[in-house]
């Protein structure tokens, strides 16, 4: 009997001394998988406790760069004239040659006499002198070495208050489709000289005279920011002038816009030939070929 009850006292002892020392055994073995603060955290699929590398986040797609305007390259070499091209395909030619594209013929130029083509007769005939006089020159008097066939005398016979009450002018055609901005770009072949003293100006002085694109659409306020700007002088030879202006405002009718060369500057003479322009869209292209006419 004793030794049955002490086998049982060891047992019980035994049993005793497991249950203290299973949490101890616990304590140091390893968590089991999803337990503890990490749970929960991983990414479907992957060991449980490893850390993971976030996929990157891809910079921002940068704009495109804008895109610059269309460049065009000045001329770098020099415009050959085809002479068997009429005056006024000549004259546009060499406009196209320093870049300039477009252009829709200013002044009307249709002649009778040529089947309603456009030709210099036609349009030099359509000038108007204000406050000065003016008659058509010969051949023999335009002389040799230019390659226009028609041209003017245009005279003052007194000093006037204000330089722009004489001068030689011409309105636009009519029905253009114009905008504001559009450029406007011809050629006049000028000579003069003074013919006598005024009470204004000294005989030995030059023949002045003064470029503008007048409108009535603004009371004539503005001059069409036409290059050669301002008060000009004529030299006694011909000279070839390839000038720059502006469509400076909406006009309802072309028409109202006129090409003028003022002359009130006392008394002088000019020779006027090989007028024309053309009306050309306000493009980067024909802007920059404008700018570099005088610049």
């Amino acid at each position: 009997m004793k030794n049955k009850k002490t086998l049982k006292i060891k047992l019980i002892a035994l049993f005793i001394m497991l249950t203290m020392l299973m949490p101890l055994s616990l304590a140091c073995g390893e968590d089991p998988a999803g337990s503890g603060s990490a749970a929960g955290n991983t990414t479907a699929g992957e060991p449980a406790g490893e850390e993971t590398t976030p996929a990157p986040t891809p910079e921002p797609t940068p704009p495109p760069p804008p895109t610059d305007p269309p460049t065009t390259e000045p001329p770098t070499e020099p415009f050959v004239l085809d002479e068997s091209l009429s005056y006024f395909d000549q004259i546009y030619s060499e406009l196209e040659w320093r870049g300039l594209s477009g252009g829709v013929l200013a002044f009307n130029a249709a002649n009778a006499d040529n089947d309603g083509k456009p030709d210099e007769s036609g349009l030099m005939r359509r000038f108007g002198a204000n406050n000065t006089r003016r008659e058509e020159m010969t051949p023999e008097e335009i002389g040799d070495g230019v390659p226009f066939s028609v041209a003017y005398r245009v005279w003052t016979s007194k000093d006037m208050d204000n330089f722009w009450e004489a001068g030689y002018s011409s309105a636009f055609a009519r029905d253009l489709e114009t905008n504001e901005d559009d450029l406007v770009v011809g050629v006049v072949w000028i000579r003069g000289r003074r013919l006598e003293e005024s009470d204004d100006f000294d005989a030995d002085e030059p023949a002045d005279f003064y470029l503008a694109i007048k409108t009535e659409t603004d009371n004539w306020a503005s001059e069409g920011e036409v290059q050669p700007q301002g008060r000009q002088s004529a030299e006694e030879e011909w000279e070839k002038i390839i000038w720059t202006g502006r469509v400076v405002n909406e006009e309802a009718q072309s028409s109202r816009l006129g090409f003028n060369i003022y002359m009130g500057y006392g008394i002088q003479e000019f020779e006027i030939g090989g007028m024309v322009a053309w009306v050309f869209p306000s493009t980067p292209d024909n802007e920059r070929a404008a700018m570099r006419i005088h610049f």
